[in-house]
């Protein structure tokens, strides 16, 4: 059995390696395919319940994939519950460590949808064992653990890996790449992006000074798998169900998000690149252990292939909306957002989006 002070000291080895340039730190292993007569990807799930959901949903009705095993920290929940009825004979794990090692050779790929904290050290084992990946926004948590992975799969060319983004897929995409290749959008000088429906992930009290107490753990939850390479804490309702979501340790705030989501196509077409300067410009309800309640953070960006610099503004906070333009019109809540395990949002004062500054034109997106 592998322990979780075991475990740690291997993510924590195995990522200097990488970082130093050893291609065989992480004992990488060529993909062996498992693919039976009937041409499917044997896939394995870790995280199975709502988003996780989600994703089976959508890799069983490509018709192309067999699945093999899954895994969740919480298998005996009402929201695993379904997946597991869907797939009875799939072997059940609790701990992704040990579904990799009694069960890491009958499948090709495996698809991650958990908290943002557990993306990279599933990920990266996922990568050391040869297998396909696909894993749900953000790739990671911190940029550094993005790095890490994109070495990881650069040196592995023969694995196709994949950043599932709802938003990467659908029309709004091709739209706006269309409206480029158009000449419509160009000359872009800044972006208002903005996210401001009620913070669905809590209501936590601003002026706390330690983290919340320990509770009871619902029955049969494995709390150190789900903590993963994170330090420890007791467990509380208050991380769990989506909860994670506004936590330093485990989340990424609404602009982790959301942001993926709303600046994709801005930061793809505009070819973006990384910012010169990131400025947090307002906050409220800020504090240590988590993101504040509203926050307007500036990202400047150089010219770049002809194209203008350009400034993007990110708010989101119930009463932090962007300037609105003139005859901007009524923003009701879109149907096509996707919808998060959360359930949906209430309509808000601002549809979550982006307004696009042109020399010529301003766009609502």
């Amino acid at each position: 059995m592998v322990t979780r002070r075991d475990f740690l000291k291997t993510m924590t080895m195995a990522s200097a390696g990488l970082a130093l340039g050893s291609g065989e730190a992480l004992n990488a292993q060529n993909l062996t395919s498992n693919r039976g007569k009937n041409g499917k990807v044997k896939i394995a799930y870790i995280g199975i319940g709502n988003r996780g959901e989600q994703i089976i949903g959508d890799f069983a009705r490509t018709g192309m994939v067999e699945v093999v095993a899954l895994c969740d920290v919480d298998m005996g929940a009402k929201h695993t519950q379904k997946v597991i009825g869907m797939y009875p004979k799939a072997k059940q794990f609790r701990d992704f460590r040990q579904m990799f090692d009694k069960a890491g050779n009958e499948f090709d790929a495996v698809a991650i949808a958990v908290p943002d904290h557990s993306h990279f050290p599933i990920s990266m084992l996922a990568l050391a064992s040869g297998k396909h990946v696909y894993v749900e926004k953000p790739l990671a948590r911190t940029f550094y653990e993005a790095e890490l992975l994109m070495q990881a799969a650069l040196k592995r060319p023969n694995l196709a890996t994949q950043v599932g983004n709802q938003g990467h897929s659908e029309a709004n995409y091709f739209q706006f790449k269309a409206w480029m290749d158009a000449g419509i959008i160009k000359d872009v000088t800044a972006v208002s992006a903005h996210m401001n429906n009620v913070r669905r992930w809590h209501k936590w009290d601003t002026n706390i000074y330690k983290l919340p107490s320990g509770q009871q753990l619902p029955k049969d939850m494995d709390w150190d798998t789900w903590l993963g390479a994170v330090p420890y804490h007791e467990y509380n309702e208050k991380y769990h169900q989506g909860e994670w979501r506004c936590w330093y340790d485990f989340g990424m705030g609404a602009l982790g998000d959301w942001g993926a989501h709303i600046l994709d196509t801005v930061h793809e077409f505009l070819e973006l690149g990384l910012p010169y300067e990131i400025t947090l410009t307002h906050q409220e309800g800020h504090n240590d252990y988590f993101f504040p309640y509203s926050s307007t953070i500036l990202f400047r960006f150089p010219a770049r292939k002809g194209m203008p610099p350009v400034d993007i503004t990110w708010y989101d906070g119930l009463d932090n909306l962007p300037p609105i333009p003139a005859g901007y019109g009524v923003s009701g809540l879109d149907p096509n957002i996707p919808t998060t395990n959360q359930g949906t949002a209430p309509a808000a004062k601002l549809n979550p989006g982006k307004i696009i500054y042109t020399k010529d034109l301003i766009f609502k997106g």
